[in-house]
């Protein structure tokens, strides 16, 4: 590498300090860092989009793949600290000698090491792998306690940032549309709740890994300075130009000594003779010194501290120094370990999440229905079976040449809801809205019965809260309707 060409200021720089030049770094190149990443991690979000995965599966795959969208940001960063210029489309070129090398490795047993952004250069940018590698981060392993807290922190702030995204979407969508609330995003979330959810964790993760990748290039930059002195050879390098570059100044002043010599051996004699002996200079001083001004003595009595022995300083100050790095060593090795205990926290939950649902990727609905306990009351109506009529849309259909259509469309919702709890074993909780129950229906993939929902809901919520009277025809064909959804099943 050339060292005469590159952008940033070399010189000795503590860990904190690595970081900080990283995050200046990752400032002034943000929209280029955060464009590469955006055109690794949104074709694979596009991907999976198209694929028949779950959700929560999707979201844990966008985020498992990091390390194949974070190091064409190292390669571009790699060459644009040594003022080299390269497109996007320059990089995505290189994408096979950027990305694939211990691809599976970054991908497996390496996803989890707390300093992936410190030792991510040795891969990309040297080229090692193996043994070569392993000595390779022996070496460069001093500033890994840094590198570690680096991704703690990190993942934190990305997961306030992500809920903060969240929270900003939510408070701004007025109340009447918003179709969740923070206890059923969180326990029950819907797929408009999931889809949010993925769509904020991609922006948060857009936002973060820019000053990631620059924060562990720098520290990787800060460490190999220190070894290899390259701030001390950069300055050798700018001397030796400086010098170089000034041949005249040199000449001209070899031109002045020589004439400042002449000059001093043309003097007249009489300058030369100025001079005394050593014995007239030896009495002039005495003479001088017998004066009253230089013949008082005084002596001065004061307080000094001059610190303690030598030894007991050298021993205090390694003791200080081995108690620090003791401290250092256990806190990277305790973040170390909280790391792992999430992840195996989340390992354990989603293991707990998919034997709690395992039925719903094998099994009917209808099989689901013996092991969940049916609600009876759900927005004020009872929808226990033995409160039903024998035939509800015959009784409906009573009421309303009775002339009690709002009567007669309650009976016809409850019964509604009665029959897609119990004979579908739709997922209703007793605390859903009207909107809530109808987005639910979705699952059931029943063709045409979503459509009816729609508009019987619609109908009974004009009747119930607007108290708008409908015409007489739709209530009639609502109850037709009915019979041909619900007829052909018994109420129990």
């Amino acid at each position: 590498m050339d060292l005469d060409r590159i952008a940033i200021k070399l010189r000795l720089r503590e860990s904190w300090e690595g970081i900080d030049l990283g995050f200046t770094m990752a400032r002034q190149w943000f929209i280029n860092l955060w464009l590469i990443w955006l055109c690794s991690a949104l074709p694979v979000m596009l991907l999976l989009v198209v694929l028949p995965l779950p959700l929560w599966l999707a979201g844990l795959i966008l985020w498992w793949l990091k390390p194949v969208y974070e190091p064409p940001l190292l390669y571009w960063m790699s060459r644009r600290v040594f003022s080299e210029t390269i497109s996007l489309r320059g990089v995505f070129s290189d994408w096979r000698k950027i990305v694939l090398p211990q691809l599976i490795a970054m991908l497996s047993w390496r996803r989890f090491t707390p300093a992936r952004s410190f030792f991510m250069p040795v891969v990309v940018l040297e080229g090692l792998r193996g043994e070569r590698r392993k000595k390779r981060i022996n070496v460069l392993a001093k500033n890994s306690g840094a590198a570690s807290w680096l991704t703690i922190v990190g993942l934190h702030f990305e997961v306030i940032l992500q809920f903060g995204l969240l929270g900003l979407i939510l408070a701004l969508i007025p109340e009447d549309l918003l179709w969740t609330d923070w206890q059923s995003y969180l326990f029950d979330p819907d797929p408009v709740s999931e889809w949010l959810h993925h769509l904020t964790a991609l922006a948060a993760m857009s936002l973060i890994a820019p000053f990631y990748v620059a924060a562990g290039f720098a520290l990787y930059l800060t460490r190999r300075s220190q070894l290899e002195a390259w701030d001390l050879e950069l300055g050798l390098r700018r001397m030796a130009q400086r010098h170089e570059t000034r041949p005249a100044t040199t000449r001209n002043s070899l031109l002045a000594c020589l004439a400042l010599l002449f000059f001093a051996f043309s003097l007249p004699e009489t300058a030369q003779s100025v001079e005394m002996s050593h014995q007239d200079a030896e009495s002039l001083i005495q003479e001088v010194l017998s004066d009253e001004a230089f013949g008082e003595e005084k002596t001065v009595n004061y307080w000094e501290y001059v610190g303690e022995e030598e030894s007991q300083s050298d021993e205090s100050d390694s003791t200080f120094l081995s108690w620090l790095e003791s401290i250092a060593e256990s806190t990277a090795f305790l973040g170390e370990l909280l790391l792992w205990i999430m992840v195996i926290v989340l390992l354990a939950y989603l293991l707990h999440w998919y034997l709690k649902n395992r039925s719903a990727f094998g099994r009917t609905v209808i099989e689901q229905s013996h092991r969940r306990v049916a609600p009876t009351i759900v927005a004020g109506l009872d929808l226990r079976p033995e409160s039903m009529p024998e035939n509800p849309s015959v009784k409906a259909l009573e009421m309303i040449q009775q002339e009690h259509p709002r009567e007669a469309v309650a009976l016809l919702y409850r019964a509604t809801l009665s029959r897609l709890v119990h004979h579908y074993a739709l997922p209703i909780k007793a605390g859903d809205t009207e909107r809530q129950c109808l987005d639910r229906s979705r699952t059931l993939q029943i063709p045409d019965l979503f459509d009816y929902l729609s508009e019987l809901t619609a109908v009974w919520q004009q009747l119930a809260y607007a108290h708008h009277q409908p015409q007489k025809s739709q209530l009639i064909d609502l109850c037709r309707a009915w019979i041909d959804h619900f007829g052909g099943r018994d109420a129990g």
